[in-house]
């Protein structure tokens, strides 16, 4: 089928056709992109460079099967055209067949093993580290002449395969001259659907952190772009009993490098009153070793045994200093209602085998 929406004397000109077709699909036109290389392909069927756009358009369509025939064509005609064998490695990505997207992206990075987009996508499909170890101080300055609260939080990951995820942590925090260490561990699972998780915890002491709390969550992709999220909670505390649910939604962006998500925040408080509010976060991967995240939550939180509504902003990054070593940088602004609180984080995080 001829395209309409370009000038007639681009129609016939494959060439000129082609170049609104790479427009289209640079600028996300994707269903616009595929008509017009039809079209070209109409015109020159042995044009490799318009069957791999054609590929990569109907891949960012989610049309697996029909981008993996186009550059399978591709690489028939031209084998060591390496932006086909990337889009054969995106294609097994997405289906998560991992072995095949490592198998594929090695074959890449002996083409071509100075590109960057290559060694980008090996580096993400790498074995996940088995262990991760975090640590994150914390100190907060309160107003109305309050006294600061420290927070000190060591974390241990074990991640067993591809599927399940094993983590402990402990969290040591004083406020108001008391202190209180919590204790939490924790299994993830990751699924075809997305990922779960579950975790059980509570304080050793119990002052003013919750004596047992039960957390539980899901993630579901709905398509390529959004994500379903359900998070509920309880906890109980020497003041009384804590439940939450929040159901939100996520949005990854920009080809992956941008996420944004919204909750909805409900609970029902020690006195069994029900609250809500919301939480909002962006969180940008700048660059393979920089990572950015902003949040804002309006919303309902239990400090010191009584549920007070919060208001705070946040700002973090995340700087990967070598393949293994990281270097967390965050600071929070909240406004408590009696008091406002600001923080300083510092976190350090370790994988290794």
């Amino acid at each position: 089928m001829i395209v309409q929406d370009v000038p007639a004397e681009v129609r016939t000109d494959p060439t000129a056709l082609y170049e609104a077709a790479v427009a289209d699909r640079r600028a996300g036109r994707h269903e616009a992109a595929l008509l017009k290389l039809n079209t070209v392909l109409q015109f020159r069927p042995g044009d490799v460079d318009a069957r791999l756009n054609r590929g990569l358009s109907l891949l960012a369509l989610n049309r697996l099967d029909e981008a993996e025939a186009d550059f399978e064509a591709v690489l028939v005609a031209a084998p060591d055209y390496v932006d086909a064998r990337l889009g054969l490695a995106r294609v097994a990505q997405r289906r998560g067949d991992v072995a095949r997207a490592r198998m594929e992206t090695d074959r890449a990075a002996l083409a071509a093993p100075d590109r960057a987009d290559v060694a980008a996508l090996s580096r993400a499909l790498r074995p996940p580290p088995t262990w991760r170890l975090d640590l994150d101080v914390s100190r907060s300055r309160l107003r109305a002449n309050l006294p600061d609260w420290t927070e000190a939080r060591l974390g241990a990951v074990r991640t067993l395969d591809e599927r399940w995820t094993l983590g402990a942590s402990g969290e040591w925090t004083e406020r108001f001259g008391e202190d209180d260490l919590f204790l939490e561990g924790r299994v993830d699972r990751r699924f075809a659907w997305g990922g779960a998780y579950a975790a059980l915890g509570g304080a050793l002491e119990a002052e003013y952190r919750p004596e047992a709390s039960l957390r539980a969550g899901a993630d579901i992709r709905i398509s390529p772009t959004f994500s379903g999220t359900l998070d509920a909670s309880a906890a109980r505390f020497a003041s009384g009993d804590v439940t939450s649910l929040q159901p939100g939604l996520a949005a990854d962006l920009a080809q992956g490098r941008m996420r944004v998500a919204a909750r909805w925040i409900n609970v029902w408080d020690e006195t069994d009153q029900r609250r809500t509010g919301y939480a909002l976060s962006a969180q940008w991967t700048a660059t393979d070793r920089l990572r950015l995240r902003l949040d804002h939550a309006d919303a309902p939180e239990t400090s010191e045994g009584v549920t007070v509504d919060v208001r705070a902003v946040s700002l973090g990054a995340e700087i990967g200093l070598t393949d293994q070593v990281s270097l967390r940088l965050g600071a929070l602004h909240e406004d408590r209602g009696a008091y406002d609180r600001e923080a300083i984080t510092l976190g350090l995080g370790w994988r290794f085998w």
